[in-house]
């Protein structure tokens, strides 16, 4: 394998001598859920792949969810969608819920065995009627058809369905009880309307998912067990576009 220069500083690559707890995001476990070996060249040698551009709608549709949801938490009550289903499901009323929603310190959770800082930033949490915790995530998008379960999103929505369950492993290992139960509320764009005006329209609906965290315990094992190799995971014929595109660079 050619020797990459890493386009990172070292404090956000991996060191194996380190004994401070090295900080993994709930990206870069879903990074390896998906290529092991993009995960290792970019979390152990620092080869990250160019940042794509933001997603402008789409920041303005959560920020304007996150108002709706303290108002409705400042209230006591649930939001409209989740009224809309007959669901007693109301905002999550704590401290440190700020904390959880910011991207860059989010829920965390020191893995003992691995001494891993795992942690991602949520945009909701919800409580039901059982006192459980139920993790939720903010979704946009333009699609002509309505989205009602997760058969109509992209992929069949396993990449949420893993988000929505880090998430809820990273709530019961702060030692709460959570809901087996996630949703994404979906704000579509409505491209059926006769002209756009000076207002975009939405239809909003609520997709419901079924969680299992049992997964997570062990991928975080293979990741430690990834990231001491002092070489990377071989490319194999199942390699991603992303490392197929490095290999294809290397040899022009």
């Amino acid at each position: 394998m050619a020797k990459y220069n890493p386009i990172v500083g070292d404090k956000w690559r991996y060191d194996p001598k380190s004994p401070t707890a090295f900080k993994l995001s709930r990206t870069k476990i879903e990074l390896f859920c998906k290529c092991e070996r993009c995960f290792y060249l970019e979390v152990r040698l620092g080869f990250r792949e160019p940042s794509g551009p933001g997603w402008a709608i789409n920041s303005a549709v959560d920020t304007l969810l996150k108002k709706e949801m303290d108002y409705c938490r400042k209230e006591d009550r649930p939001h409209g969608l989740f009224q809309e289903y007959d669901l007693n499901i109301k905002p999550f009323n704590h401290p440190d819920i700020e904390q959880w929603q910011n991207s860059f310190k989010g829920i965390q959770y020191v893995h003992p065995d691995f001494n891993l800082l795992i942690y991602g930033g949520v945009d909701d949490i919800m409580v039901n009627e059982k006192e459980e915790l139920v993790v939720i995530d903010f979704k946009a998008t333009a699609k002509r058809a309505t989205i009602n379960s997760r058969d109509d999103v992209w992929g069949r929505g396993e990449a949420y369905k893993r988000q929505l369950e880090i998430y809820s492993w990273l709530l019961q290992k702060n030692g709460f009880d959570v809901s087996k139960v996630g949703y994404l509320m979906y704000y579509n764009g409505d491209t059926n309307q006769p002209h756009l005006g000076k207002t975009m329209q939405f239809r909003r609906t609520l997709v419901e998912f079924q969680l299992d965290t049992d997964w997570i315990d062990n991928t975080v094992e293979g990741m430690f067990n990834c990231l001491q190799s002092d070489t990377a995971p071989t490319l194999n014929k199942e390699a991603c576009e992303q490392c197929l595109y490095r290999e294809t660079y290397q040899t022009l």
